[in-house]
């Protein structure tokens, strides 16, 4: 709702044409659920234009199709290695792309300054992957 469609989204914007393909997964998403407004906002004022987006739940055919599965925070990876052994060789932290090793924080919930700040954190990552960095 919130984050992981914020980085598929940032991802297939600024990465078109480069080989880049996102899916948004989650390990408690529910499918009734939509992004949210604040994200929906700042998608778009990026240029993105497909803001579409139905929360689904992270299966293996996700995890043996990517090549790289970014996470939001530890507890998404430790799911992840719990429940899908074969994703722990090719999972990072969305932070790492940044320097950092830390828990990117959720802004559900949050002022507009707490998501404009972790939204301009995964633009600066997504664009650090599409880099190579």
């Amino acid at each position: 709702m919130c984050r992981s469609p914020a980085a598929e989204k940032l991802l297939a914007h600024y990465g078109a044409g480069k080989g880049f393909e996102a899916r948004s997964r989650g390990t408690a998403a529910q499918p009734y659920s939509a992004m949210t407004e604040a994200v929906a906002g700042f998608l778009a004022a990026e240029g993105v234009k497909n803001l579409a987006h139905k929360p689904a739940l992270v299966r293996d055919e996700d995890i043996d199709w990517a090549d790289l599965v970014v996470v939001m925070e530890e507890a998404h990876l430790e799911a992840l290695a719990g429940h899908f052994p074969q994703s722990i060789r090719k999972t990072r932290k969305i932070m790492e792309f940044l320097g950092g090793d830390g828990d990117l924080r959720d802004p559900m919930g949050g002022d507009g300054k707490l998501y404009a700040e972790v939204m301009g954190k995964i633009k600066r990552a997504v664009l650090a992957l599409i880099e190579g960095k």
